[in-house]
């Protein structure tokens, strides 16, 4: 039974027993006082140790993302390289374990036991050791394990499309069902925002997220992304673009210089940080060579915060379209807020009227669509 239950009992037995009524009403006041106290309290007290491998770090920290305060603690490495980290957090939350070379040495999400950071070979490193974090974890491999399967596909195998979206299916069932199970904890939480919201439509967010506990919809994590999803709304597929002034390689220039001027505009997102962004690049210049002459295109927003790094890669790399920075002003919405990025790379394609008709094609799938559009 819960705590605050109990003190209720507790409450209703007591005052039947008490016949003082001004001490029946002291001690009233204070048990409902208590009763609050023990339903409102969400705090977690963390305890965290390890061992790292090879004199990783002298530090290690715990680090929370978008939150007032980074750092919830901190603790020196020991000369046998084990550390041991201890705090209390207001919440649950989904948090990071730090070196102080900048590197994040694996993820956890906060619970009242005693976890433990393990080595794992080429892997890295794990969080283990309390009934949150293992639970995470059994579901993460179930996740792995199929991911690692579409990874395997035979290219040649004349079923190829069939194995490809039966994995699929079989990936979005596990991470569908978990999070059902957890709707009520951090672990549904961290599975919804990071993985199961992303391909989701700004209505399909809202059911969701209306599914899980009260309690958990009050986290700040989950009060965020409520506000996201309106900012997400903006942007999804059949809107029309929204203007902002960029920063780009020649200068100021409004987006509406470069998109509803009769031709196809792909809006990407990126950073020359981003290994999977650059990645994208070859065939960006490739398509581009193809289709600018046709009416294509191409704006790529940098989230990178270094402008000469920026303007040397872009060069570098010959990326011959337009190209802006995403430098906003302290009291200003970036253009990635604006177009509520969840992550990058991403990418909108839009139409020359000024609409938004694909959103996060990459690969084969932006090939086609372009293929189609240009050459049909």
């Amino acid at each position: 039974m819960h705590i605050d239950a109990l003190v209720r009992i507790f409450f209703v037995t007591f005052a039947e027993q008490v016949n003082n009524s001004t001490m029946t009403r002291k001690i009233l006041a204070y048990l409902l006082i208590l009763a609050a106290m023990c339903s409102c309290s969400r705090s977690v007290k963390f305890d965290i140790e390890g061992r790292l491998v090879d004199n990783a770090a002298s530090v290690v920290y715990l680090v929370v993302e978008d939150t007032d305060v980074d750092t919830l603690a901190s603790a020196a490495v020991a000369r046998d390289n084990t550390f041991h980290l201890q705090g209390e957090v207001a919440e649950p939350t989904t948090a990071f374990l730090c070196d102080d070379n900048g590197n994040a040495l694996a993820m956890l999400l906060t619970e009242s036991k005693r976890v433990h950071l393990r080595h794992t070979g080429e892997e890295g490193y794990i969080v283990e050791g309390g009934p949150v974090n293992d639970k995470y974890n059994f579901i993460l491999r179930r996740l792995s394990d199929v991911a690692r399967d579409v990874q395997n596909l035979n290219p040649s195998s004349e079923s190829i499309e069939e194995e490809y979206e039966s994995l699929v299916i079989k990936y979005n069932e596990i991470l569908s069902t978990a999070i059902t199970d957890n709707l009520d904890n951090i672990i549904g939480v961290e599975l919804f925002l990071s993985q199961e919201a992303r391909g989701m439509s700004a209505e399909d967010m809202r059911i969701r997220l209306a599914q899980f506990s009260p309690e958990m919809r009050d986290l700040r994590a989950m009060r965020q992304f409520e506000q996201y999803i309106a900012t997400y709304e903006q942007t999804e597929i059949g809107k029309p673009f929204i203007d902002y002034r960029m920063r780009t390689m020649s200068g100021p220039k409004p987006l509406s210089e470069v998109c509803g001027k009769d031709r196809w505009v792909l809006l990407e997102f990126w950073a020359t940080w981003c290994e999977p962004c650059c990645q994208n690049i070859p065939l960006l210049r490739e398509l581009y060579a193809k289709y600018a002459v046709q009416g294509l295109e191409i704006c790529g927003v940098s989230l990178d915060k270094d402008v000469e790094r920026w303007q040397a890669f872009v060069t570098q790399n010959e990326m011959l379209w337009t190209n802006a920075i995403d430098l906003s002003g302290d009291n200003a919405p970036s253009m990635a807020e604006i177009y509520g990025l969840q992550s990058i790379p991403s990418n909108f394609l839009i139409s020359p009227d000024g609409v938004i008709v694909a959103r996060n094609i990459y690969g084969e799938e932006l090939e086609h669509e372009l293929e189609h559009i240009f050459e049909h």
